[in-house]
């Protein structure tokens, strides 16, 4: 049976969410107090795109953002668009999570795991699709936190704020 990809489902508070906590969770496994928050408006659209889920294949937290942007030079193409049409979902998920408790925003504008732990077996439900993005989301999480400052990862996608 095929699955129809669900566009609606994927762009529900609660499972951008899970991927911006996906990313968060790999990202403070790195760095504890956790990433800018401006960084995860980066990170959920690049996860969250098809187009782009096959340039993570052969890919490991091991690889790098640096190395991943060589072999996806494309990647930069239209990223500040992408970034642009994804800022209210984005936005949601942030609220989503910080109001659930998956997600805490410090004082210093930093994005933390919270109190409350994602659920795992709701995964064994998704689509391959979705899964893989929270899997991108956890892999760029740990290849954020290894590229330095926001201002540094910023500039090696191509974009100025």
């Amino acid at each position: 049976m095929k699955q129809a990809h669900d566009v609606y489902a994927e762009h529900n508070p609660a499972y951008c969410a899970y991927v911006a906590g996906a990313f968060v969770t790999a990202h403070a496994e790195v760095h504890p107090a956790g990433p800018d928050l401006a960084i995860v408006y980066l990170a959920v659209p690049i996860a969250l795109s098809g187009d782009l889920a096959a340039t993570f294949d052969g890919t490991n937290k091991n690889t790098g953002l640096l190395e991943w942007l060589e072999r996806t030079p494309q990647m930069s193409v239209g990223l500040a668009d992408r970034v642009n049409a994804a800022l209210e979902i984005v936005g949601e998920a942030v609220r989503y999570g910080c109001f659930t408790d998956v997600l805490r925003l410090s004082m210093e504008g930093r994005l933390t795991p919270g109190s409350k732990k994602f659920k795992q077996s709701p995964l064994s439900d998704l689509d391959p699709h979705s899964i893989g993005a929270i899997r991108r989301a956890r892999r760029l999480g740990t290849w954020f936190a290894t590229a330095g400052s926001t201002r540094n990862i910023f500039g090696i996608l191509g974009l100025t704020v």
